[in-house]
């Protein structure tokens, strides 16, 4: 796993092509150290290398609040949609999205009535 800081924001880079329960606590372990050990405005997931996720990964994720997944897989992107997390997840397409707090991604679900 990669981390690094940008603009007082942390971007973790899970390096495993899936995210299982192991690496999800790994990632929520980070977390957590990260949370006591300064004050950090947003955490960030790139997901650039991820191409599968287990449901343990999105309980995981969903027990954070200031957590905001970018570059996402569109496999992911779609469990992720029809589970309707982009309304409890920052979900950003690029980092400098992410960094700038722009162009959140938010499926609308508009109907004709």
């Amino acid at each position: 796993m990669e981390i690094t800081e940008k603009e007082n924001n942390y971007i973790l880079t899970p390096l495993s092509p899936k995210l299982n329960e192991r690496e999800s606590l790994r990632i929520a372990a980070e977390i957590e150290n990260i949370k006591n050990g300064c004050s950090v405005s947003d955490i960030g997931l790139n997901m650039c290398c991820v191409q599968d996720c287990t449901i343990e990964f999105i309980k995981n994720i969903l027990s954070f609040d200031t957590i905001s997944l970018f570059n996402i897989h569109s496999d992911i992107f779609a469990l992720l949609i029809s589970m309707d997390l982009d309304k409890k997840l920052n979900l950003y397409v690029s980092e400098s999205d992410f960094i700038q707090k722009k162009h959140q991604l938010i499926n609308r679900k508009f109907t004709l009535v």
